[in-house]
């Protein structure tokens, strides 16, 4: 059995901002970890929200066609009572990979109206021996 302990570590970005980190550089090993017998899976998940639906669907199909298997759900809460949609999709990599970096500058290039955020997220697994 896998022991996973998460750690998220997280950035936001305005859809329109310069973003001065990108995943890849985030997606880095940890000497101490490996040291003690882990090795790190590394999730990148992108999230897209804006009030209309037809707003973000291109953006839906960068990240589908991108591996990140997005989903699609509909909000609204008492403090925000105008239904919103969110399509967020994740892939894991595990190493810093360029690809990650690429698909985010995909999705910023596609400027979908609405606001963008990204994690990485570092999934822990005992090294293979």
């Amino acid at each position: 059995m896998l022991r996973q302990i998460a750690t998220a570590l997280v950035l936001s970005a305005p859809l329109m901002a310069a973003a001065a980190t990108v995943p890849s550089d985030l997606m880095r090993p940890v000497p101490e970890e490996a040291a003690r017998g882990y090795a790190v899976n590394w999730l990148l998940k992108i999230e897209l929200e804006s009030d209309r639906m037809t707003d973000i669907e291109p953006c839906r199909k960068i990240l589908a066609e991108r591996g990140f298997y997005p989903m699609l759900s509909k909000t609204a809460s008492s403090a925000e009572p105008a239904l919103h949609f969110k399509i967020a999709g994740v892939k894991q990599y595990e190493q810093a990979d360029a690809d990650a970096d690429a698909a985010l500058a995909a999705v910023q290039h596609a400027q979908c109206p609405g606001a963008l955020t990204w994690t990485v997220e570092s999934r822990h697994r005992p090294a293979a021996r």
